[in-house]
């Protein structure tokens, strides 16, 4: 039977934009700056932008030429330069699997978002008059709001606030204590916050039961996961298209939201802490290097299998390279940028709110659906600046998503070439499956799950999945049997700086060969310790929960999971090997399917199988 050819990008601009779309995601704009502060402000950059091009592009390389070289996916990849390692690749795409389950529920939420801007609610997260707010909820907006409405019933300017639904003066002393007692025992809440808990999420407050199906979350995540799937239905070619959309409007969105950020008004306080006050100190400290390393791995998507099924559906001659390059500055661009928007945007608010930058700045979730949006709130045309706000998170994790689906749809059909004449409907059901595994994080206690599986999914896995994959490619196989597959597509380097810097310079080379392993293994020893010592937790001061024990153990099983496709495949091709009367040290050798087979067959006659 004929296999059907292996698709092909439209074109060369399809293909770099879909990686632009892919690598470029949420950790940008919400991770990114939270780094930022814990690492003490714009120092940070610094060894940032070094790891990003000493070593975040020479890997982005790495797997942007072997995707294209093998002209497959992850899940046969490895298998074929050797078959016991099969289990490499379906650890990248077990890892993307995972992550697509909750990062698709982050796209719901902005989906939700986006709703309530457009019908006119955004009102709600910068309001206490709702329904779901409690006695606990506090703002200046509210006050503000309180003094205006009691001065134009006395005549005359005065003071108010707003405490339990009700309006009061400042003089009124027995409402001034019944406040200050109850938020020092709790602690105020902002609408914002409150509009993310109780609403979007309707969290139940502890993890004793799932608390029932959260209807809202479970359409928004249903409707993402349709999203995702109509996206696959005609593979590279409509993504690549897509991609016009999806790499383009985010930076267009980035820079409106940067030129109206950095002319607020106490926008100066977040651009200082940023860019302009730099603690040094930080530079020699081992943990500001091992968290620029680790935020790269992450922010550039190597390891998840996406960008190598992505370029495997490029032609053999196509200059990735210079993709790689373009990549890592379309990454770190967005990073700057977004990072200067957001806190010249939470330096505003700390001025807004008389508080010190450190009481504002929020990470992961906090940021992007408490903390900004309260502070688009107090900006003249706040529903304007919350819709392209949301609208680019929603662009950046989707488009993200749409490499997630593309890994599993390649991945499978790599494996079963029957797979292959019927895309759109693995596509419907795998992306079912997915949606079906995250139904409970459409519970009440979903977000408590969210949290698991952001921790977890790719921890320390992700570190070995990127040592054992460097250490295949450079030391098992071979560096310079690689370079020979990279001169066949590139050619030669000419010239002494090609030599050096070159697609197949000594540069390459140093960091394939032992800078990439060693950052792995310090990396994964560092996140081994870290998972290992820290407890999940939900909430903080007052409103800290912390979880019961079992999900730490829910936790590990996630973490460990995508490792189990090591040992399977193994065993898998060695009974696979057996049936078919080949010796066992053919699980060690490159296999025919590997285009530069020839090169490595050996002059015994062996029959080889077809990875």
């Amino acid at each position: 039977m004929t296999h059907k050819p292996r698709a092909e990008w439209g074109n060369q601009y399809q293909f770099i934009l879909t990686s632009i779309s892919y690598a470029v995601g949420l950790g940008n704009i919400w991770r990114f700056p939270a780094l930022v502060y814990e690492q003490k402000g714009g120092a940070f950059l610094i060894p940032y932008f070094i790891c990003s091009f000493v070593v975040g592009f020479p890997i982005l390389y790495m797997e942007l030429s072997l995707g294209q070289f093998a002209k497959a996916g992850p899940a046969v990849c490895y298998g074929r330069i050797r078959p016991i390692l099969q289990g490499l690749g379906w650890a990248m795409v077990m890892l993307s699997l995972l992550v697509s389950i909750y990062y698709n529920m982050i796209v719901a939420w902005s989906l939700i978002y986006i709703f309530m801007v457009v019908t006119g609610q955004s009102w709600k997260w910068s309001s206490c008059e709702n329904d779901f707010n409690t006695i606990y909820c506090s703002s200046g907006l509210e006050d503000a709001r309180c003094t205006n409405e009691m001065s134009s019933v006395v005549g005359h300017s005065v003071q108010a606030f707003y405490f339990n639904g009700t309006c009061h003066l400042s003089s009124d002393i027995s409402a001034r204590r019944a406040q200050a007692g109850l938020f020092a025992m709790r602690g105020a809440v902002s609408p914002a916050e409150e509009f993310f808990e109780n609403f979007i999420l309707e969290r139940n407050p502890t993890l004793d039961g799932l608390g029932g199906l959260n209807w809202k979350l479970l359409l928004a995540y249903f409707i993402a996961w349709t999203i995702t799937t109509l996206s696959l239905s005609k593979g590279v070619k409509l993504i690549g298209k897509l991609a016009y959309f999806t790499s383009t409007v985010p930076y267009i969105i980035i820079v409106i939201l940067f030129v109206r950020s950095v002319t607020l008004d106490g926008a100066y306080i977040g651009m200082d802490f940023y860019l302009f006050s730099p603690d040094l100190s930080t530079l020699l400290n081992l943990s500001t290097w091992r968290a620029a390393a680790t935020h790269v791995s992450y922010s550039l998507s190597v390891g998840f299998g996406g960008i190598l099924s992505l370029a495997s559906y490029n032609v053999k001659t196509h200059n990735c390279y210079r993709d790689a390059f373009l990549v890592t500055v379309a990454d770190a661009i967005m990073s700057l940028f977004g990072g200067t928007a957001v806190f010249s945007v939470l330096g505003f608010m700390s001025h807004q709110l008389d508080l010190p930058i450190s009481e504002v700045v929020q990470s992961g979730t906090g940021l992007a659906f408490v903390a900004y949006p309260e502070a688009l709130a107090r900006m003249p045309w706040s529903g304007l600046w919350s819709f392209l706000f949301f609208v680019m998170i929603w662009i950046l994790g989707v488009s993200t998503q749409f490499g997630y689906g593309e890994v599993l749809v390649t991945a499978l059909s790599d494996q079963f070439p029957f797979v292959a004449r019927h895309k759109f409907p693995t596509a419907i059901v795998g992306c079912f499956t997915l949606f079906c595994c995250g139904l409970v994080m459409c519970t009440r206690s979903g977000i408590y799950f969210f949290n698991i599986f952001n921790d977890y999914s790719s921890s320390f896995s992700l570190e070995i999945v990127l040592c054992l994959e460097a250490l295949l490619l450079c030391h098992i196989y071979g560096y310079s049997n690689y370079k020979l597959d990279l001169e066949e597509m590139f050619g030669k380097a000419k010239t002494k700086l090609g030599k050096v810097f070159g697609p197949t310079g000594i540069w390459i080379s140093i960091v394939w060969k032992y800078l990439a392993p060693l950052l792995a293994i310090v990396i994964f020893i560092f996140s081994l310790l870290t998972q290992i010592q820290t407890d999940l937790t939900y909430g903080k001061g007052a409103r800290l929960y912390r979880l019961p024990r079992w999900c730490i153990g829910f936790g590990w099983c996630i973490s460990v999971l995508p490792l189990t496709f090591l040992p399977i495949f193994a065993v898998y091709n060695f009974y696979k090997f057996k049936k078919r009367n080949l010796p066992i040290a053919e699980l060690f050798k490159v296999q025919p399917k590997w285009p530069s087979a020839n090169r490595h067959r050996e002059a015994d006659g062996v029959e080889r199988t077809s990875l």
